[in-house]
């Protein structure tokens, strides 16, 4: 992927070799979008006269990553996702895992027709609100949370309980800090707030941990199907609830935030969850908690490059991110009483 020139011969030979027949790639061109991984769609022709269309989605090249994740952990967690059927998503085809035949490491998915959701609220006119939209969401965000932890296996880590398990996402903040170029301690002063003020527990389950309307493709019957899982864990759902409320306060339109009482009585109803563990309470604390995944990958981005070590473009892009999580970690810990 990192030479678009030779993919055409490339991607034609790697398919060839796994589907036992030969592979034309009639075209192939590298998509806008992706945010951390390198996209490409590719048009291939089978031998037998098939046509079909996939999507590539591998590693940039060292030093130019907005963030660092792994292509093995993904991909056993998409092919346990795909074999399982939990949940529409593009099925998990194919992995190049050492990069030897595509130039990195590659995952091959099969292509979603449709618009993402960010597409179709960007054109959406605000005064007259978004429709079955916002409950749509609700509901994609339901689904990824009822499956069964068993249907991903061993894929990704299963925590032992979920208070050391709250635990270890608090120290993230203090490992962020301590990682970093400089000394930050607000962020040991949001850590210790957390701590103190843990909300009730929930059942761990799948988080996609990147919960937001550009990672969900609306098919033309108006179905949702999620994509980007590079993040994925299991852990606390309402992680994904915080992590939408920061992003999509941020990037707009947000859909919870308008109406936040009826979108968490909507997700209850869909979870089954209680009012005590789901409220605008904890809807505070895990939009905190929840960023500091993302929020820590900036920051070492923002390190690395302070020490001359990365000169991505997105990470530069991406930087007016910090002051923005700070402003959002200090509105989640506001105590109680004020």
């Amino acid at each position: 992927m990192l030479n678009p020139d030779e993919m055409p011969r490339r991607l034609g030979a790697f398919l060839t070799a796994r589907a036992g027949q030969e592979a034309s790639v009639v075209s192939y061109e590298p998509m806008i979008g992706g945010y951390s991984r390198l996209m490409a769609r590719a048009d291939i022709r089978w031998k037998d006269g098939r046509n079909q269309t996939v999507v590539l989605r591998g590693d940039p090249p060292p030093g130019k990553a907005m963030m660092e994740t792994d292509r093995d952990v993904e991909w056993a967690l998409l092919q346990s996702l795909t074999q399982a059927s939990s949940i529409p998503m593009a099925k998990a085809l194919h992995y190049d895992g050492t990069g030897a035949e595509l130039g990195t490491k590659c995952i091959v998915l099969e292509f979603v027709e449709g618009s993402s959701l960010q597409t179709l609220l960007n054109a959406c006119d605000p005064a007259q609100g978004y429709g079955r939209h916002t409950f749509d969401l609700v509901d994609t965000m339901a689904r990824v949370h009822r499956i069964d932890p068993n249907d991903v296996g061993s894929a990704i880590p299963r925590p032992t309980d979920w208070s050391s398990y709250i635990d270890t996402l608090i120290d993230r903040f203090r490992q962020a800090e301590a990682a970093h170029v400089e000394s930050n301690p607000f962020l040991r002063y949001v850590a210790g707030w957390l701590q103190a003020n843990k909300p009730a527990p929930l059942p761990l389950r799948l988080v996609h941990s990147d919960f937001q309307p550009a990672n969900i493709m609306v098919d033309p019957s108006g179905d949702h199907l999620m994509i980007d899982w590079e993040l994925a864990h299991i852990g606390d759902p309402r992680e994904d609830i915080g992590y939408y409320a920061v992003y999509s306060a941020s990037s707009g339109p947000s859909l919870i935030m308008s109406d936040p009482v009826a979108f968490l009585a909507r997700y209850r109803e869909q979870t089954g969850f209680s009012e005590e563990a789901v409220n605008l309470a904890t809807l505070g604390y895990f939009s905190s908690l929840a960023a500091i995944t993302v929020y820590a990958q900036v920051l070492a981005g923002a390190g690395a490059m302070a020490r001359g070590l990365n000169a991505g473009i997105l990470t530069t892009y991406t930087l007016n991110a910090l002051s923005v999580g700070h402003s959002n970690f200090m509105a989640g810990c506001i105590p109680p009483a004020a």
